[in-house]
């Protein structure tokens, strides 16, 4: 009898305490949602507009006109390109050509070839190298565009002739030479067909620029005749990047 006074006894008590907590969470709720309608009010009383409507405001954007910058930039790129001769290269028309030369046997030549080559590539653009030391045609390409017998580097692009090192460098250092790359498509890797090397070695003829004449013998042995697939040095050039 006495052991089930004191659970009863508990029962109340419990049945107390979740009594005076559930009236504890309801004013707790009923003050939370007054401060929640006090700060609404606010709003509203701030922003002007009809009660139980609260619309945030945004900050007015100012409208930009794509199409307008880009005619923009179009406009100063051909201004700047009008700042050049009109000289286009074979495959020029809309390109980056640069003759150069790999050969170190002077030196001046060879390290103003590689302040160009640096900053074309540092500038991410693809190019077409035209290695003069390596293919005679360049060569005379090359004295044919400028009309007289030069040296290289040279870089012609859009069909407009840039200049040497010396020009090519301060339209870096000034800000011109970005803006004349511009519109030139990006390259992120080496050429996959010649690892940038420019050249392949014949396959007509294994680099040797010669081949066994057919159906010709001399009493002396066999006749040898020129190879036409590849020039002097037994090399033809890259297809995707010459």
């Amino acid at each position: 009898m006495k052991g089930m006074k004191e659970r009863l006894a508990k029962k109340i008590k419990l049945i107390t305490i979740v009594s005076s907590l559930k009236q504890g969470l309801a004013h707790h709720k009923s003050k939370i949602d007054r401060t929640i309608h006090h700060i609404r009010d606010e709003i509203v009383a701030e922003s002007g507009q009809r009660k139980g409507c609260v619309t945030p405001t945004l900050p007015e954007l100012e409208y930009v006109d794509v199409s307008e910058q880009e005619h923009d930039v179009e406009e100063e790129e051909r201004e700047i390109l009008s700042e050049f001769e009109e000289n286009c290269p074979p495959g020029g028309e809309d390109s980056v050509v640069f003759y150069a030369t790999g050969l170190r046997g002077v030196r001046k030549t060879f390290e103003a070839c590689r302040r160009v080559r640096f900053l074309l590539e540092n500038h991410m653009v693809r190019y077409k190298e035209r290695d003069v030391s390596v293919d005679s045609e360049y060569r005379d390409e090359m004295w044919r565009l400028l009309g007289r017998k030069v040296t290289s580097p040279r870089l012609f692009i859009r069909g407009r002739y840039i200049g040497g090192a010396d020009e090519v460098v301060a339209l870096n250092e000034n800000g011109k030479l970005k803006k004349l790359l511009q519109g030139i498509s990006r390259v992120h890797s080496p050429c996959e067909c010649c690892l940038n090397e420019r050249f392949l070695i014949c396959s007509s003829c294994n680099g040797s620029s010669r081949l066994i004449a057919e159906d010709e013998e001399t009493s002396n042995g066999t006749m040898w005749t020129r190879c036409r697939e590849c020039n002097e040095k037994g090399l033809v050039r890259c297809p995707l990047c010459t």
